[in-house]
């Protein structure tokens, strides 16, 4: 509402005439910088704040209207504040604006008004059309028959002001007094109004920040008194803001790792950060998880330390990755020099059978080509395990042999640990090899059938039985003349090395092999899941 001229005749509603005694008077406006300073804090917004100065500066000064405008930093131009309750009843005009109670904003600062506020002073016009700073009013504006401007300052400058307007005698220096002496108070509950503010948009960033970050985060006193805690924590571990203050927060970390949390805030001390590493309750698993705990010092201006500022980070992927690749790395060792050891029994086995150096050199490549197969499929697997099929099968298709009415495979679904794995491929290599040689797999006329099962026993225990039997290979029962590294491997390694019981059996018609291969408990689980998968 800008008031500057006096050319609409409209009448403005009658203001509360103030007390003319001094002493009442000073006690009223004392009253009124009060309920200024304490009802500024209910205020929602600042035009609530603005129009509630307003009216206090009415009934003080007796004005009948008033508004409250403030310069833009940027343009410079005159922004409302507020208009107060009266104002906006004495408007008659029909802008809209004005119908939906919306500020007018960007004014160019100028007239009566811009007197107030470029020459920074308090301004008393009781006969505003003859003053020669007069340009004249808006379509609707209330009659301006008095008027009195106060700057407001700040830091010493003046950034905003009030105006009243149409004191029924016109304005005298009493009610400049009294406007004057409200100035203050309107700034203070200002800048305060707007610095709560921007604290509440500070803090609703704050945890719109921290509610979208994975951590858990709390804040604690010096001695690891909990004073308040996130909604991740609280969804983490179940327990609710209120059970998790002071020290309650003890109760979502492992049993044995209490004490080493509460040895993490007795080094505390006036240290920096401090970082440590526990478990957890994870309500949603039922189960412990490994957190990682850094605590963050806030201090004064001074340097000592007021508070903690805290997160807790999910690491226990994290640690189980490691243990795994920790674990991976040793059995990696382990299988080196397990692998090491039998290509060394190779060799030595094979330059040990004797024979042309082709033949030597054609039966050491193949041995080393069958534990290179098995090798190749342990480590494609993130279990490090071997199916028992594509084991069988690999070794066939290394030789050209197809499964067709000759040849049949069937079994469960089985896996076995790379080193078991190992062994058993290759004495599937040197039955492979000496089918090929002599056996089911060079006769047109024979027949190779390959099969295994799982046989449940006591205790937890298990066995695999793995099955070569071949048929209709047109020679007679021949033993062979001395002990081959296949024959070895099968009858004395297989039951050494993997506890199995074997049969090999050189028949008339073919070999027959049957190898018994206990399982440990902690296997027979695979061996259903792999079944039902």
């Amino acid at each position: 509402m800008i008031m500057t001229d006096s050319a609409n005749q409209t009448p403005c509603p009658a203001a509360p005439k103030p007390p003319a005694d001094p002493v009442l008077r000073d006690a009223h406006v004392l009253a009124g910088i009060n309920r200024i300073l304490q009802e500024a804090l209910r205020a929602s917004t600042e035009e609530e704040l603005g129009q509630l100065c307003l009216e206090v500066a009415e009934d003080l000064t007796g004005a009948a209207f008033s508004f409250f405008g403030e310069q833009h930093e940027a343009s410079g131009r005159l922004d409302h504040i507020a208009i107060s309750e009266r104002g906006w009843t004495a408007y008659s005009g029909d802008d809209p604006d004005f119908a939906r109670r919306k500020l007018p904003n960007g004014l160019k600062i100028r007239g009566i008004f811009g007197e107030v506020m470029l020459q920074d002073r308090t301004l008393i016009v009781n006969e505003p059309e003859t003053h020669p700073s007069r340009v004249g009013m808006p379509d609707g504006h209330p009659v301006l028959r008095n008027f009195l401007g106060v700057p407001l300052r700040r830091d010493g400058e003046t950034f905003a002001m009030f105006a009243l307007g149409n004191h029924p005698t016109g304005f005298t220096e009493r009610e400049q007094a009294i406007a004057e002496e409200l100035a203050p108070a309107i700034v203070q509950a200002l800048l305060r109004k707007r610095a709560e503010v921007a604290s509440r948009a500070s803090q609703r960033r704050l945890l719109t920040l921290i509610e979208g970050i994975p951590q858990l985060v709390w804040t604690a006193t010096r001695d690891g008194q909990w004073t308040w805690a996130s909604s991740q924590w609280v969804a983490t571990t179940g327990l609710t803001v209120e059970q998790s203050l002071g020290l309650g927060w003890l109760a979502g970390v492992h049993p044995e790792d209490r004490e080493a949390a509460q040895r993490f805030w007795a080094k505390a001390g006036n240290r920096g950060n401090l970082t440590m590493e526990g478990r957890l309750f994870h309500a949603e698993s039922g189960r412990y998880r490994w957190y990682k705990t850094r605590a963050t010092p806030v201090r004064d201006d001074h340097g000592a330390i007021i508070e903690w500022f805290g997160t807790s980070t999910d690491i226990d992927n994290l640690r189980r990755l490691q243990e795994r690749q920790e674990t991976l790395v040793a059995e990696l060792q382990h299988r080196v020099r397990n692998i090491l050891t039998i290509v060394r029994s190779i060799f030595t086995r094979t330059v040990e059978a004797g024979g042309p150096i082709d033949e030597i050199s054609d039966h050491f490549r193949g041995r080393l080509d069958s534990l290179a197969r098995t090798q190749i499929v342990a480590t494609q697997t993130l279990s490090g395990r071997v199916d028992l099929e594509n084991l069988i099968r690999d070794e066939l298709l290394g030789v050209g042999a197809i499964e067709d009415e000759r040849l049949s495979i069937r079994g469960p679904d089985v896996t076995l640990p790379a080193d078991t794995a190992e062994s058993i491929g290759l004495a599937i290599h040197e039955l492979t090899t000496n089918a090929l040689k002599y056996g089911a797999l060079r006769h047109p006329s024979g027949r190779l059938a390959i099969a295994w099962h799982v046989e449940p026993h006591s205790h937890g225990k298990c066995e695999l039985i793995v099955k070569w039997d071949e048929a209709g290979v047109p020679a007679m029962p021949v033993p062979p003349v001395r002990e081959g590294f296949g024959t070895e491997l099968i009858r004395e390694a297989l039951p050494y090395g993997l506890g199995a019981r074997t049969d090999l059996q050189f028949r008339g018609g073919g070999v027959l092999c049957v190898i018994s291969l206990p399982l440990p408990v902690e296997d027979i689980g695979l061996l259903n899941r792999s079944a039902e998968g």
